[in-house]
């Protein structure tokens, strides 16, 4: 599981232990994440390489953590589908968060936008940080949406809504690579995985 998260992420064992388990390659994937979230949110990308490196300190533990899909699913449905039953309880930091994950989802493997066209051509490492970047960035617009709905629950701000969210992309993109073969950063791997999993929620 190391070895294969090690792909995932960019950097090899030998530059990790010669960093003491940290790679400037992980750092350099979160930048590209914080960086493509700050291009689809107000925020810059301070904002977001701040959240990222917290979840950087527990990737390991986020990537082994389940998904719970029905619940993923129940929440994009009650924030992003109109003709969905309005709720009556207050939005939460990890309803919202799964829910903006699985809107980029939605974006990324259908085609809106420059998503999933500049995924298909990039490496691996690209389409992971395009894919939490834009996760993120969902999240921060619907926290503000439920904000000035007055639909936010007492203990939900903004840095825990786009905190869930990455952890939510992340833990999906390391599975879809499981699910799709884990061929490394230079397969094509990486976008069919997400595009499987798409298929499968959505």
């Amino acid at each position: 599981m190391d070895r294969f998260l090690g792909k995932v992420l960019g950097g090899d064992d030998n530059e990790r232990q010669s960093t003491g388990g940290h790679s400037r390659d992980d750092d350099d994937d979160f930048r590209g994440a914080a960086s493509h979230a700050a291009e689809h949110a107000p925020e810059d990308s301070s904002f977001f390489s701040d959240i990222l490196g917290q979840l950087g300190q527990r990737k390991q533990q986020i990537a082994e953590e389940d998904i719970d899909e029905e619940d993923a699913v129940r929440n994009h449905r009650n924030f992003f589908d109109d003709s969905a039953p309005t709720s009556s309880d207050k939005a939460t930091s990890s309803g919202m968060g799964s829910a903006a994950a699985m809107q980029a989802l939605k974006m990324f493997s259908g085609g809106s936008g420059s998503s999933s066209s500049s995924s298909s051509s990039s490496s691996g490492s690209g389409s992971q940080s395009q894919f939490i970047g834009l996760a993120m960035a969902q999240a921060s617009k619907l926290f503000d949406q439920q904000a000035s709905a007055g639909n936010v629950s007492s203990g939900a701000d903004k840095q825990s809504v786009v905190a869930k969210a990455g952890e939510m992309a992340f833990k999906m993109y390391v599975k879809s690579q499981m699910s799709g073969g884990g061929g490394g950063p230079a397969s094509g791997s990486n976008l069919s995985g997400l595009l499987g999993m798409a298929s499968k929620y959505m």
